[in-house]
C-alpha cells in the first residue's frame, strides 16, 4: 500500500532579519525527515533543538466489496477495529453508517533513519544515560580549534504519539541539548559539531537567531494596553541529575531591543526586570520555573505592527503583531470550535473552512442508541465511583444480551438521543455540558460585543424557525418565526439540544448518552466500533438542565427578543426542575447527597430569575451558603461551586423579582471580594490569582494557564458595569501564556501562534487536519498515569516527571491527556469567557 510522507516538524521557524542556520543529519534521505536548529547564548555556550523519530502514515482508503477483510470487531477494546485488507495490517472505522463508507488505515511506520539511537536510553540495569548526554561523546571546534565541554544539559519529551501495531507505540521527540564550553565563541566563528547519530556539522556564530529562552504572546499584544515578553529558561540535567538553566546568563542589566519587521529598526529598549526569582516558591515549596524568570515591559509602544524581542546574548523571539484588536481572533475560534464538537451534525462547506465531516451521531444514519436506567451521578463522571463501560456491560447483561449485542437484550432504541457537544478525546455527550450552555447565554446577556459574533454557522443570521436551524426538538419548535439569534445562542442551543429533545413527559431528564470505551484506535464519530448507550432520567441530571436552559431561555427571552422560544425553554427548565424535587434521595450516600444539594440550590436561583417559580426561590432561600434561612443549613454548600449563580439570584432583584435583601446584600459582596482580590502567585509569563485555585496542581488543568477566574471577573462586570483598567489587563496578560508565553513556546490553541500544540487528543482520523481552536490543557500540572508513561516510555530526559519543574511539562502527546486533552466545561469554556473579557472594548 503507498504512503505519503507526512513530516512532522513543529519547531517553528525562526523569522529573523539575519539568516538563520540550519542543518540536515547525515542518512536522511530529504529535508523534511529531520530537522536541527541551534543557538548561541551568552560567550560561551551554544545549544542545539533537534527532533528525533518521524513517521510514515497511509491515507485512510475506502473498504468495497471486493476487498478482503479480516476483522472481529471489539467495541469494548482499544484496539477492537485491528485487522487486515487485503493482507494488509491496521484498523477500521465501523460498519454501519448509511452512506459514508468504511474506512481502512494501515499501520504507521517509523521512518528508521530519523531515529536517533544517540538519544535513546536503554534498560537502567545496562544503559541509565543515552550516548548523547556524555560530554565525552561530543566533538566541538571553533575556528578550528578543538574546544572542551564544561557542561552538558538536556530535556527531552514527546510532541507525538502513534500506535505503530497493536500495544506498541512510538514518539516523535523534541530534544534540547545545552552545550557550556571551556572558552568564548567569537561572533562570526565558525562552529564544528560531531557527536552520536550524526557526523560533523558546520555552523557560523550569529546572536540574531530565535531563542527558546525568550517568551511572547505569539498572538500578538493590544496596542493600548499591558506588552510583556519573560525571559529565562530551564535546561534539563546532566548526567550528575544536576539542573542547568539561563540564570548564570541574565541580570538586571541585561539588555533588550524591540525591532521592527519591517525594517528591521529597534523601536523600543530596556533592561530586564527580574519577575520571580527561582528560589520564591509558587506553591507548598516549589517553584514552577526552576529558574530565573526575567521580564521585558514595552507597554508604552503607541505604533502597530509586527515585532520581535531581541535579548543581548540570547537571541530574538517569535515574531508577534501589536494591534488595537488582537485577540480577535482567538474569540472567534474559542467560539467556533464549538461547532467542530457538534454530535448529529454534517460539517461542509463553508461551515467547515477547509473541514469536513460526515453527519455523526445520528440515529437516521445507521447508529443506534440503546436506552439504559443507568444514572451517570453513579458514574465516575458524575458524583460517583463506578466506571461506566464496567456498568454498561454489566447493565446489558443483566437484561440479556451482551456488548457486543445489545439488539438482543430487552433494551430500546432511543431514536431522539442526538445532538449536544462530543467531550473531550471522545464522544460522550453528558449532562455536565449544559454549564457552557449557561455561560454561552450569560456571555452574550454580559458583554454586548458577543452578542454580534460572526461564528458562520449553518444558522447564521437566521430566525430559530429556518430550515437550516436542525437544533430544534420538533416541528413545532419554531420560536416566534422572525427574531434573528446570536450565533452563539445558535450554539447554546445546539448543546441543549440533546435533552431538549429527550425530556420526558412528566419532566425527567437524560444523564446523557456514553459510548462502550472511548479512542478505538480507527474508529471515527460518524462511523464508530463502540456501541452506544443513554444513561436514564435522574434528579442530578435534572437540576443540571435546569440551570443552563433556564438561563439560556432567560437570555433567549429578555435579550434576543424571542419571547416564543425563551418562554418554552424557561417552561423546561422549570418542569425539569420541579420533577427533580419529586424524586427521592434517600437512596444516595452523604457525599452524593451534597453533590446534589449544590446543583439544587445553584439551579434554584437561576430558575427563580428566570420563571418566578416561588418554590424555587423558597429552596435557594432556605439553603445557600451565604445567609440560609433554614434550621439546618447544608454544609456541602460552598460559595466556590456555582458561583455564577448567585449572580442570577441578585440580577433576579435588579429587575424587580422579591428577594431577601440579605441574602442578595452577602452575594454582592462576596463577588466583589473574590474578583478584585487580585492575588498573584505567579507574576511570571502574565499569570494571575492562580492561588484562588482550590484543587491544588491540578488547576494547570482548568485553563490554559489563564489561571486566574475569568468568570468571576466578568461577575463583577455584571455588578458594576463596568471593568476597571487593572481587571481588563490581567485578564489580558491571563491570555499569553496559553498562546505561547511558556517555557516550551507553544500555543494551546490551534491556529493561533508560530509553533502550535503538534498533537492534541482528536479521536477522529487522527494525523488529519487540526480542528482550529481546538485547546489543549498545556500543562501536566500532576502526577501522569500508568498508561500515559506507558505509552510514552522512552520519550522523557529527565525520565522522572518528578524532575520537571511544573511550568516546564509541557508533553505534546495525545497520549497525554493531562496535558493534551480538552474539555467541553472545563479549559474551553473557560477559554471562551477569557476571550470575551479580553475582546470587551474599552
Amino acid at each position: 500500500m503507498p504512503y505519503s510522507r507526512r513530516a512532522f516538524l513543529l519547531l517553528g521557524t525562526s523569522l529573523v532579519a539575519a539568516p538563520v542556520v540550519t542543518a540536515i543529519l547525515p542518512g536522511i534521505a530529504a529535508a523534511s525527515d529531520f530537522k536541527l536548529d541551534i543557538s548561541f547564548l551568552g560567550n560561551n555556550r551554544l545549544q542545539l533543538t533537534i527532533v528525533d523519530t518521524l513517521f510514515d502514515e497511509s491515507t485512510p482508503i475506502e473498504v468495497t466489496q471486493a476487498d478482503r477483510v479480516r476483522w472481529s470487531p471489539d467495541p469494548t477494546n482499544a484496539f477492537g477495529a485491528v485487522g487486515k485488507l487485503n493482507r494488509t495490517a491496521g484498523y477500521f472505522s465501523g460498519d454501519v453508517h448509511a452512506t459514508a463508507p468504511q474506512m481502512f488505515t494501515a499501520w504507521p511506520q517509523v521512518v528508521k533513519k530519523s531515529q536517533l539511537d544517540g538519544f535513546r536510553v536503554g534498560r537502567p540495569e545496562s544503559q541509565s544515560r543515552a550516548a548523547a548526554d556524555r560530554p565525552e561523546n561530543w566533538n566541538i571546534e571553533i575556528d578550528g580549534e578543538p574546544v572542551g565541554i564544561a557542561g552538558l544539559w538536556r530535556k527531552s519529551s514527546p510532541i507525538r504519539t502513534l500506535a505503530v501495531t497493536v500495544r506498541q507505540w512510538e514518539s516523535t521527540k523534541r530534544h534540547l541539548v545545552t552545550f557550556e564550553l571551556d572558552r568564548a565563541i567569537p561572533s562570526g566563528a565558525i562552529v564544528r559539531i560531531k557527536g552520536p547519530s550524526f557526523a560533523e556539522k558546520e555552523f557560523v556564530k550569529n546572536s540574531d537567531l530565535r531563542s527558546e529562552s525568550v517568551h511572547v504572546c505569539q498572538a500578538g499584544y493590544p496596542l493600548d494596553g499591558p506588552k510583556k515578553a519573560y525571559v529565562g529558561s530551564w535546561f534539563g540535567q546532566d548526567t550528575a541529575g544536576g539542573s542547568g538553566s539561563t540564570d548564570k546568563l541574565l541580570t538586571p542589566e541585561t539588555e533588550w531591543n524591540l525591532v521592527s519587521m519591517q525594517d528591521d529598526t529597534v523601536v523600543r529598549s530596556g533592561r530586564l526586570t527580574l519577575a520571580k526569582p527561582g528560589s520564591e516558591p509558587h506553591r507548598e515549596g516549589l517553584n514552577f520555573n526552576g529558574c530565573d524568570i526575567y521580564e521585558a515591559d514595552f507597554s508604552d509602544l503607541d505604533r502597530e505592527g509586527e515585532f520581535q524581542l531581541q535579548v543581548t546574548g540570547l537571541g530574538r523571539s517569535f515574531p508577534f503583531i501589536v494591534s488595537s484588536v488582537p485577540y480577535e481572533e482567538a474569540l472567534r475560534l474559542a467560539a467556533r470550535w464549538y461547532f467542530h464538537q457538534r454530535s448529529g451534525c454534517e460539517i461542509t462547506a463553508p461551515f467547515g473552512e477547509g473541514r469536513t465531516r460526515p453527519r455523526n451521531g445520528h440515529p437516521a444514519d445507521g447508529l443506534t442508541v440503546w436506552q439504559t436506567d443507568l444514572k451517570l451521578g453513579f458514574m465516575r463522571d458524575g458524583y460517583g465511583d463506578t466506571r461506566a463501560p464496567k456498568a454498561l456491560s454489566e447493565n446489558v447483561n443483566a437484561l440479556g444480551g451482551s456488548d457486543t449485542a445489545p439488539e438482543r437484550s430487552s433494551m430500546e432504541p432511543s431514536p431522539d438521543a442526538w445532538g449536544g457537544w462530543h467531550d473531550a478525546g471522545d464522544w460522550d455527550r453528558r449532562v455536565q455540558h449544559m454549564d457552557v450552555v449557561f455561560h454561552m447565554a450569560d456571555i452574550v446577556e454580559t458583554f454586548r460585543h458577543c452578542q454580534n459574533l460572526d461564528l458562520n454557522l449553518p444558522e447564521s443570521g437566521k430566525p430559530f424557525s429556518h430550515a437550516d436551524v436542525v437544533s430544534r426538538k420538533s416541528d413545532t419548535d419554531m420560536g416566534d418565526g422572525e427574531t434573528v439569534l446570536p450565533d452563539l445562542i445558535h450554539e447554546a442551543l445546539w448543546g441543549a439540544s440533546l435533552w431538549r429533545r429527550t425530556q420526558r413527559e412528566d419532566g425527567g431528564i437524560i444523564g446523557g448518552v456514553e459510548y462502550s470505551v472511548s479512542g478505538i484506535l480507527g474508529s471515527v464519530s460518524w462511523n464508530p466500533v463502540q456501541k452506544t448507550y443513554a444513561y436514564g432520567p435522574e434528579e442530578w441530571a435534572a437540576y443540571r438542565f435546569a440551570y443552563g436552559a433556564a438561563k439560556l431561555g432567560h437570555v433567549i427571552f429578555h435579550v434576543c427578543g424571542d419571547t416564543v422560544l425563551g418562554r418554552a425553554i424557561v417552561a423546561e427548565a422549570t418542569r425539569a426542575w420541579l420533577w427533580a424535587e419529586r424524586q427521592p434521595t434517600d437512596h444516595l450516600s452523604k457525599a452524593a447527597r451534597g453533590r446534589v444539594s449544590q446543583i439544587r440550590s445553584a439551579s434554584a436561583a437561576v430558575v427563580y430569575r428566570a420563571s418566578g417559580d416561588q418554590q424555587a426561590r423558597k429552596v435557594f432561600e432556605d439553603q445557600n451558603p451565604f445567609v440560609p434561612q433554614a434550621e439546618k443549613p447544608d454544609p456541602s454548600l460552598k460559595k466556590e461551586v456555582f458561583p455564577s449563580a448567585y449572580l442570577e439570584y441578585v440580577r433576579a432583584a435588579r429587575e424587580g423579582r422579591e428577594v431577601n435583601a440579605d441574602i442578595a446584600a452577602a452575594i454582592e459582596k462576596w463577588i466583589r471580594y473574590r474578583a478584585l482580590k487580585g492575588q498573584r502567585m505567579g507574576r511570571d509569563y502574565g499569570l494571575h490569582n492562580t492561588a484562588d485555585y482550590p484543587w491544588g496542581l491540578g488547576w494547570l488543568r482548568f485553563g490554559p494557564g489563564s489561571n486566574w477566574r475569568a468568570g468571576q471577573m466578568a461577575m463583577l462586570f455584571a455588578l458594576e458595569g463596568e471593568v476597571t483598567p487593572e481587571v481588563h489587563s490581567a485578564a489580558i496578560e491571563g491570555m499569553w501564556f496559553g498562546l505561547g508565553c511558556n517555557p516550551a513556546n507553544v500555543s494551546f490553541v490551534q491556529g493561533l501562534g508560530h509553533r502550535g500544540f503538534s498533537d492534541p487528543l482528536l479521536t477522529d482520523q487522527r494525523g488529519g487536519e487540526k480542528i482550529p481552536g481546538q485547546i489543549s490543557f498545556g500543562v501536566a500540572g500532576g502526577k501522569m498515569y500508568d498508561w500515559e508513561l506507558r505509552k510514552t516510555a522512552g520519550a522523557f530526559y529527565p525520565t522522572d516527571q518528578q524532575d520537571w519543574p511544573i511550568y516546564t511539562q509541557i508533553f505534546e502527546s495525545h497520549s497525554i491527556a493531562i496535558a493534551a486533552e480538552h474539555g467541553i466545561k472545563s479549559n474551553a469554556m473557560e477559554w471562551l469567557v477569557a476571550c470575551a473579557l479580553a475582546t470587551m472594548p474599552a
